[in-house]
């Protein structure tokens, strides 16, 4: 018998979860995207003109973000790494003239001070931020760019809301505060430029295309997973509390994205 989820360490689960998004991820990454279009407009807010041999898209899923670092520097040489070989192979078939590296953000397999730009959009919250800090501090060259999209704690809080009527269990990812990764920014010597943070938030007719959008990203993995499913009443109660919380455009799901630009 194969080995239940549950069992899997945490980041094993979540490495599951990517693999098994990769082919529904991009039809449903709407918010993703979002977040990542804001990454490259904050790098342009950093009040620095760059020009980077070497970038890094750690935690480039199926290659979106990649698409906006090649039109911004077509003959830099460009690493996609991700630790989901199901989001590398839509990246490769997305065509993407890159090296595509499959690894862990908190381990990279790049000799030191070997980038000039370390760009991520929305991979940290899936890791220890501070090792995947102590590594990007690592391979970037002095005076290297750092360009990171993440969550803050405060994510889905619509979700708590509705799930909090039935059990103490999360239904949620725990993350590190944001302001944590920003005090360890500082005290590592990084110089902040840009640092960022606000809800982005996206609306769904249903309960049920709104928990779809999320499993079809990926994004389904918690720290403590209730033992048994829920049970039709549970589920009915969830579904009112969640409605109590609609707005014009649907029920609401927000996402609190964090932005930030630091050098070196």
């Amino acid at each position: 018998m194969p080995e239940p989820i549950t069992a899997q360490p945490a980041k094993q689960r979540v490495r599951r979860s990517f693999d098994q998004a990769a082919l529904s991820y991009d039809a449903a990454a709407a918010v993703q995207r979002t977040i990542c279009d804001r990454l490259g407009v904050c790098l342009d807010h950093a009040g620095r003109t760059l020009q980077p041999a070497h970038i890094l898209d750690a935690g480039c899923g199926t290659g979106y973000g990649a698409l906006e670092l090649r039109r911004r520097w077509p003959n830099a040489a460009l690493t996609l790494l991700d630790f989901a070989p199901a989001m590398l192979a839509v990246a490769r078939a997305h065509g993407h003239r890159a090296a595509l590296l499959c690894a862990d953000l908190e381990a990279l397999p790049l000799a030191g001070q070997s980038c000039d730009l370390y760009w991520s959009s929305l991979a940290w919250q899936w890791n220890v931020p501070q090792r995947c800090l102590s590594e990007a501090a690592r391979v970037l060259r002095p005076g290297g760019t750092l360009a990171i999209a993440t969550l803050g704690a405060d994510n889905f809080p619509e979700l708590r809301h509705a799930f909090a009527a039935v059990d103490g269990y999360d239904h949620v990812l725990s993350i590190t505060p944001a302001e944590q990764l920003l005090a360890d920014c500082r005290a590592g010597g990084w110089t902040v430029r840009v640092w960022e943070r606000q809800a982005v938030r996206r609306h769904y007719p249903d309960l049920r295309s709104l928990l779809g959008s999320v499993k079809a990203v990926g994004a389904r993995e918690v720290e403590q997973r209730r033992p048994m499913p829920l049970s039709r009443s549970a589920w009915q109660t969830i579904s009112a509390r969640y409605e109590t919380l609609r707005e014009a455009g649907g029920l609401p799901l927000s996402y609190d994205a964090v932005w930030l630009i630091a050098t070196r």
